[in-house]
């Protein structure tokens, strides 16, 4: 997930998505993000420790286009434009059988950036997580992507696991570390459960 920092607020309008109006656009967002810090995983027989290390310059990630067959399967997409223009977006997949809504995709373009759409957009999805009855959100990331990771924690997220071997090693993230982070969503005070429950896979 590349990482959309928070600076001030902007007028950014969300919304879900239309299909097939908006394939084309979310397929060219920008999902690349530059980094000069990475996370480093330390390991012990009982234990694991992340560290952040700053690099000798910057380092570009891209994540590719967003495949807009794919984004039709998910659960919810949500967009965020100002004044019309795509800013970002983000993707949720329910996980009927643990009550897990996982966050796929969030992305916000490199000029929205730090202007607060990352936030906007994790709200939007948090909402869309309690429609579906979620009992928790949780994303996946990369500890070469710092950003995200900061982001994610200031927003209240954990790290909760990681995978040394998730990648396929000729592919394109080949020796990169998975990262995990899960929010718990709190009981909606009006009715005492997460949400309302919906049936979905």
């Amino acid at each position: 997930m590349a990482a959309p920092g928070d600076r001030e607020p902007a007028p950014f309008r969300i919304r879900a998505a239309r299909w097939p109006e908006d394939g084309a656009r979310v397929a060219r967002l920008d999902t690349s993000c530059a980094t000069d810090r990475v996370l480093r995983l330390e390991l012990a027989p009982a234990s694991a420790e992340l560290f952040e290390e700053r690099l000798p310059g910057p380092r570009r990630k891209d994540y590719g286009p967003l495949d807009a067959d794919e984004l039709r399967e998910m659960a919810a997409v949500l967009i965020a434009e100002v004044e019309g223009a795509l800013a970002g977006a983000a993707a949720l997949r329910w996980e009927a059988w643990n009550r897990r809504a996982v966050i796929e995709h969030l992305f916000v373009a490199p000029e929205h950036r730090g202007r607060g759409c990352g936030g906007r957009l994790l709200e939007a999805v948090e909402h869309a997580a309690r429609e579906l009855g979620a009992r928790c959100l949780w994303v996946e990331t990369q500890a070469i992507n710092a950003p995200a990771v900061a982001f994610y924690r200031k927003h209240g997220f954990t790290w909760c696991g990681f995978d040394t071997s998730l990648y396929d090693p000729e592919g394109p993230a080949a020796g990169e570390i998975a990262l995990f982070f899960t929010r718990p969503l709190v009981p909606d005070g009006r009715t005492g459960r997460p949400g309302r429950r919906r049936d979905r896979s």
